[in-house]
């Protein structure tokens, strides 16, 4: 399972740092213009994969969400994308460090609703990587109607096989 998550890390970052090579090359209109999706621009997209990110992390390290960025954050989207690639890292160190046994530890959390759950880390972990590569899809249907043309594949199977 753990190797499985390495992968699944590794994966991540790679595809973000893909991404963003092309979100950071457009210009403020093209990262800001409204199109219709569950966030109505790349900028939005871009600060909910963040957001949503950086809250799983202090979930993980501290059971809550304190100090997540807040909806008036008004930061670039090269802020955006630097802070999203160290969260990657710290996701990276942190799989690496775990065993079997503790990705297998119940994380008990509260949703932003005050609701409150538990599941598995590993699970967790999964929907945090499934959640990144759902976004990335819609930023790639997004970039597509800004008129970008040159966008990276980020699929797993294009980063397993340069892995070889």
């Amino acid at each position: 399972m753990k190797d499985l998550l390495v992968q699944y890390a590794e994966y991540n970052l790679w595809s973000n740092e893909r991404m963003f090579v092309v979100i950071n090359g457009l210009n403020y209109e093209q990262q800001h213009k409204e199109i219709i999706s569950s966030f109505n621009s790349i900028y939005k997209t871009s600060f909910h994969v963040w957001r949503s990110g950086y809250m799983w992390w202090e979930r993980f390290q501290h059971g809550k969400n304190d100090g997540e960025p807040k909806d008036n954050f008004n930061g670039s989207i090269k802020n955006i994308s630097d802070a999203l690639f160290e969260r990657d890292k710290n996701w990276m160190d942190f799989i690496s460090r775990s065993t079997d046994e503790s990705l297998q530890k119940i994380l008990s959390y509260e949703n932003l609703r005050g609701e409150k759950f538990g599941e598995p880390a590993y699970l967790i972990l999964q929907h945090v990587f499934n959640h990144s590569s759902y976004h990335r899809g819609q930023l790639v249907t997004m970039l597509r109607q800004t008129g970008t043309e040159k966008i990276p594949s980020t699929d797993f199977i294009v980063w397993a096989r340069l892995k070889k």
